[in-house]
């Protein structure tokens, strides 16, 4: 266990003297801001882009690895919007945001850093693969979804239209398919190109932990408790718990797929979420109050599930 605090502290750590940092008004929101979209749009995809050229890549494509995480993850989905609607009695829209809200989780800016100090570059491969269509599956579903309550005029081929071409010129999965395409075309790295980018791979988690902290300032505990309780309940707590059965005892997946899908599932609602609320005018203090309080939960429930698989 000491092994796990002294990997858990520091991570934990490092977002706190970003939140420290935003919230005595020495980093301002502009400035963090600029750091997350800085992590974001040039970090995470170089790092990426560096990960997926220089390791072997699957020989088949990996359907357990993906099915591991996100069968579990749209039932979880599905479950939510149905008991939101029968227990919590609160507006379609509103129920969307519940469902992301248990099922997105915080994959970059707290997920990665945490993969590659708990359990390392190889270990990463794995998650990486995951994350790669995290937005397109979750956010573009919970898009459609909205879309289709609300009988929007654009209808769900303008949805679905608009989600591909967002994903196109999303920088994560820009970083890895050039990675791939570099790996595939049988080059190295030339010597500086691979020093840049492994400047660029050394900054990724301090600079993901301090952007993650500074933007955790912003949000507050503002209402709609039941649906927030059911929200971290289901994120923190019972989708690990689901994908660990799915990936031991369905999908039979190996020691470093197990890590990362545990590790995905294990994060707090991420800040897309509240993004996606923003963008749809509808449950936002639902997001932020999620993202709050399942924030500051993960640093006793991720602690208990890296220890877990660390075992």
């Amino acid at each position: 266990m000491n092994e796990v605090l002294e990997i858990a502290v520091p991570i934990f750590g490092l977002a706190a003297l970003g939140y420290i940092a935003s919230r005595s008004g020495s980093f301002s929101d502009r400035s963090a801001e600029g750091l997350a979209r800085f992590v974001f749009d040039w970090l995470v995809p170089v790092f990426l882009f560096r990960v997926f050229s220089t390791h072997a890549l699957p020989d088949e494509f990996p359907w357990r690895l993906l099915a591991g995480f996100y069968v579990p993850a749209l039932l979880m989905y599905g479950s939510i919007l149905v008991i939101s609607r029968a227990i919590l009695k609160n507006e379609a829209t509103v129920r969307v945001v519940a469902a992301m809200g248990s099922t997105f989780g915080n994959s970059v800016l707290l997920g990665l850093p945490l993969m590659l100090l708990a359990f390392g570059d190889e270990e990463a491969v794995s998650y990486l693969i995951l994350i790669a269509v995290h937005t397109l599956v979750l956010y573009s579903i919970s898009a459609l979804t909205i879309e289709l309550l609300k009988h929007s005029a654009t209808g769900s081929g303008s949805v679905i239209r608009n989600s591909v071409k967002g994903l196109s010129s999303n920088p994560p999965l820009v970083g890895i398919v050039a990675g791939m395409m570099f790996n595939l075309s049988g080059f190295d790295l030339p010597g500086p190109l691979e020093r840049i980018t492994t400047y660029m791979e050394n900054a990724v988690a301090a600079c993901s932990l301090f952007a993650l902290g500074a933007s955790l300032s912003r949000y507050r505990v503002v209402g709609r408790l039941p649906e927030t309780m059911m929200v971290v309940a289901t994120k923190n707590f019972l989708l690990p718990a689901l994908v660990w059965l799915a990936a031991v005892h369905v999908f039979e997946l190996n020691s470093a797929e197990l890590i990362a899908v545990v590790v995905l599932a294990a994060q707090p609602t991420g800040i897309m979420v509240y993004i996606f609320a923003e963008r749809y005018g509808t449950g936002q203090r639902l997001a932020t109050t999620s993202i709050f309080v399942s924030s500051l939960l993960s640093i006793i429930t991720v602690t208990i599930f890296v220890a877990l698989l660390r075992t």
